[in-house]
């Protein structure tokens, strides 16, 4: 049987090899956007939790009611940029499982393809593939912190308002209305950047090769 040329098998192994070292940089990548998302999650329950005691200690002052406007902005922010490392992170999952696709064709392994790699975390952690524990647990996570975040700020302005209520130039200047307007807006910011970003990743997913997708079913 004639042994297969020297270049021939060199030509064959630069595409896996290159898909390799992509797929390790795109590795890391997602998992250092995913632990940065998650630690700022951490960052901001935390901060809910210490700050929530100390509403009633800023009510005195003469600056009490801008205190209290204020306070919730930290959370707000970090909620925003939260919104875009999370999706960045799926971004980047998309990416891995497109390159996992490929070397996981490459490799012939005598395996369901769901149970190697990123397909595998995927049955947990994608909603469209979870089971229904699975999606009521994120839905809870989610749900749970974005209502800790609203009626944090809900308690913050409440409490600005029964300071601001006495005087009458902060009356005037309507300081309240325009934090629950600006809070408003910053809660459709977000919300708005979730719904663009699944849009975005929902087409991307669409988009990967079928050739691709059909590598996921089952190897006999």
């Amino acid at each position: 049987m004639p042994k297969p040329d020297t270049e021939t098998v060199k030509k064959m192994n630069i595409p896996v090899t290159a898909l390799a070292a992509l797929y390790q940089g795109e590795k890391t990548d997602a998992s250092y956007v995913f632990n940065a998302a998650m630690v700022m999650m951490g960052v901001a329950v935390t901060y809910l939790v210490g700050a929530i005691p100390f509403v009633g200690n800023l009510s005195h002052g003469p600056f009490a009611w801008l205190f209290l406007l204020l306070l919730p902005i930290p959370v707000w922010l970090i909620a925003a940029f939260h919104s875009l490392m999370t999706l960045n992170a799926m971004s980047h999952g998309i990416s891995i499982r497109i390159i996992e696709d490929a070397l996981f064709e490459a490799s012939e392994l005598p395996v369901k393809r769901d149970l190697v790699g990123s397909a595998a975390g995927d049955k947990i952690m994608d909603i469209t593939q979870e089971k229904a524990v699975h999606i009521v647990t994120t839905v809870v996570v989610y749900v749970g912190v974005a209502f800790l975040v609203m009626g944090f700020t809900a308690y913050a302005l409440y409490s600005a308002k029964g300071i601001a209520k006495d005087d009458v130039v902060l009356v005037h200047w309507r300081v309240i209305e325009i934090a629950i307007a600006t809070y408003s807006l910053l809660a459709i910011m977000v919300a708005v950047s979730w719904i663009v970003g699944l849009r975005m990743i929902n087409k991307g997913r669409a988009e990967i090769p079928k050739h691709l997708k059909s590598s996921g079913t089952n190897a006999d």
